[in-house]
């Protein structure tokens, strides 16, 4: 029995010395693979929001149809000569007569806005965050266009009012299908 007892010390002194070394060989961690950092992304969910809500202000206009180009003017025909000085001063103040002179400028009138627009805050509010507006959330939303419209390189506009126009820039979305 004193056999067994001295087997059975030697045996837990054995465990006891070997142990130690298996549990510190399994807190030790794994050296990971140099994975390359990723680029933070822009919030786009959070940029869009702030644009949606400060464009929502501005009334809605639309813009006035494309009108085709207008055909050229015929040339005009040669004035009569002057026998009478008066005839040639009237400028076409409807005495019936037909005689029309010009002196090569002409009256503009706007309306609206004219020359002198200044932007509304709303405008100013919404042109802002929209100029904050990254390009590769605009190009990442519009990637769910129809093909035709992802061409090698192309630019979206955004026209606010006169004094605002943003344009985002966007790569190919196309790529060549592989040829098995």
């Amino acid at each position: 029995m004193d056999r067994i007892k001295i087997h059975s010390l030697a045996l837990l002194l054995v465990v006891l010395a070997i142990l130690p070394e298996t549990q510190s060989q399994r807190h030790r961690p794994l050296p990971l693979p140099m994975v390359p950092p990723v680029p933070p992304r822009p919030l786009c969910v959070s940029q869009f929001s702030l644009v949606n809500y400060a464009c929502a202000m501005l009334p809605y206009s639309p813009a006035p149809p494309v009108s085709p180009p207008s055909p050229p003017l015929p040339p005009t025909p040669p004035s009569p000569p002057d026998d009478d000085v008066e005839s040639s001063h009237r400028h076409g103040h409807g005495h019936g007569h037909g005689h029309r002179h010009s002196h090569g400028h002409r009256h503009r009138h706007r309306h609206g806005y004219g020359d002198g627009h200044h932007s509304t805050p709303q405008e100013e509010n919404c042109c802002r965050w929209l100029k904050e507006v990254d390009n590769e959330c605009v190009c990442d939303m519009l990637v769910h266009l129809p093909a035709f419209l992802s061409r090698p390189i192309h630019q979206y506009s955004v026209i606010v009012d006169d004094s605002c126009n943003v344009t985002f820039t966007c790569g190919g979305r196309l790529r060549p299908m592989e040829t098995p």
